[in-house]
């Protein structure tokens, strides 16, 4: 499963970076759980929808980077970098961070982000 896994996440960020918002929510289930840094957690594709929403217009010139993806049991790291220039200070920012992704039924049932790699990598292996 892990392989299956790795291509699952890998098609969504895919599609997340050539901005084809609908391809990248197909990889989500009807009932996936999203939890970023801040606020939610946001439920099912269209809470995935908000989220990516609410967060790409604070910036212009929004880019996203996948740096790794490391399987973890059956879950998936994803390690990134992003950033852009705030929209309304015009101050340019770039971040880092990780990403636990569950897979079930092939889909992506839950993401979860923390603030960095190993933060990330401790919370899949207690997981596992």
């Amino acid at each position: 499963m892990s392989e299956e896994t790795v291509k699952i996440v890998g098609a969504m960020i895919g599609a997340f970076q050539r901005g084809d918002a609908e391809a990248a929510l197909s990889h989500y289930s009807e009932d996936a759980v999203f939890e970023p840094l801040v606020a939610g957690p946001y439920h099912g594709r269209a809470g995935v929808a908000e989220q990516m929403t609410v967060w790409m217009e604070e910036f212009d010139q929004y880019w996203f980077e996948s740096n790794e993806l490391i399987v973890v049991g059956e879950q998936v790291v994803l390690v990134f970098r992003h950033g852009g220039k705030g929209r309304t200070s015009g101050i340019p920012t770039a971040d880092s961070g990780a990403t636990v992704f569950t897979v079930t039924k092939g889909l992506i049932s839950h993401a979860r982000v923390f603030a960095d790699r190993s933060e990330a990598l401790a919370n899949a292996e207690s997981e596992e």
